[in-house]
Formats: C-alpha cells, structure tokens, sequence
C-alpha cells in the first residue's frame, strides 16, 4: 500500500476534492474504497469518528475534514502551490471554500443531485418537496460563486487554488441534472470556468462513473 491513502468512495464530491488536490500535486496515493453501509461502523469510526468520508493517512498520520486534507496535501507535497500568497486572494479562497461547505453541499449536492442521481440509482424516490425548497438556495449559491469569480480564469485568481478543487465535484453533478442546467445557464463566466477546468488531467483522473 502506498504512504498515502484516502479511504472513501469515488463518487463522494468531497472524496473528489481531496483526489483533485493529490492529483494536482502529483501524489502516488491508494483510494481505499468500502461499502456506503460501512460508513458508520468500524474500522471507519476509528479513522473518523462522525462516520463521514473522506479520511486520510500519510506515513501513519491521520486526518480528516476534507479542508485539513487539501491543505496538508499543498503544504507537505512538492508541486504547484494551490493557496494563493496574495491576502486577498486567499481570503477568497478561503470564502468559496466555506461556501461550499455551508451551504453548496446541502443546498446543491444534497437538495438536488441527490434527489435527481443518486436517489434514483439506489431505488429511492426523489423528495420533490426538498428539491423544490432547495432550488431558490442553490440559485443564491451558485450566483454568489458566479459573483466572487467574477472575470478571474479561476475562484481564486489566476491560477487553480483549493477553492476550485472543492467547488468542481459539486458543479459536476449539478450540471447533470435538469435542474442545475437551468441554474447554470445564466452563468457564462461558471460555464466557462468549468470548460477550463474539464481539460486538467486530474478532473480527467478523478472523473466517477456516474452520469
């Protein structure tokens, strides 16, 4: 097994982020994949305590709380820097970022595209009541991203930051759904954005079949 190891499911957005942060680092890692019925029992309780995915381990450390990953990934592995050094910059980094985490998962990923793909995939049926309350959220969720990119290449500036690697998984399976089409249509910058980002090789590497 490899020094570094992420333990998950490849289809977890945030398990993605954390695989967009090693690859853009250039890291030889092992993705170690379990049952989703497994995630609240052990040995996973053991590496994280609220039966949440991903965690991590790098010769022996332990870690999880996919920010604490991505920024222990850019500050131990040599490659390209994913902060920005501008205070600004990073500042905004840091804003996307908790975006995500507050409002992007539940209102996006959780109240839509998981209601529109993965539901469905498990034979569920979709809750059209959380889907309808969730569609006005996500519309001030991804016009407030559209809004902090602004003209910048990527979230953070110029450059590809932590910012990106935590937005893209959950813009990717938006885009998929009826739903989030009709959201991002407006958005030409986000749109654009994505197009951009589509072409690196670890969104190509990290890619889940799925849709």
């Amino acid at each position: 097994m490899a020094e570094t190891v992420l333990y998950g499911l490849h289809a977890s957005p945030y398990v993605r982020s954390a695989r967009l942060g090693l690859e853009e680092k250039g890291v030889t890692y092992d993705l170690v994949e379990f049952p989703i019925s497994e995630i609240k029992q052990e040995p996973h309780l053991s590496r994280q305590p609220f039966g949440r995915i991903p965690a991590f381990e790098h010769k022996g450390f332990p870690l999880y709380e996919t920010q604490a990953i991505l920024r222990y990934v850019d500050a131990v592995f040599w490659g390209p820097p994913l902060q920005p050094s501008d205070p600004r910059l990073a500042a905004r980094m840091n804003q996307i970022m908790g975006i995500v985490d507050a409002y992007m998962f539940m209102d996006v990923s959780f109240g839509i595209s998981y209601q529109r793909l993965v539901a469905p995939r498990h034979g569920k049926t979709a809750d059209e009541a959380r889907v309808k309350e969730s569609l006005p959220k996500a519309r001030i969720c991804i016009e407030a991203l559209d809004q902090l990119k602004g003209d910048n290449a990527f979230m953070a500036g110029d450059a590809v930051s932590l910012a990106d690697l935590m937005v893209a998984p959950h813009y990717y399976y938006l885009s998929l759904t009826p739903e989030g089409r009709d959201i991002l249509g407006p958005h030409q910058r986000l749109r654009d954005w994505w197009q951009a980002m589509a072409t690196r090789e670890s969104i190509k590497k990290t890619e889940p079949k799925f849709g």
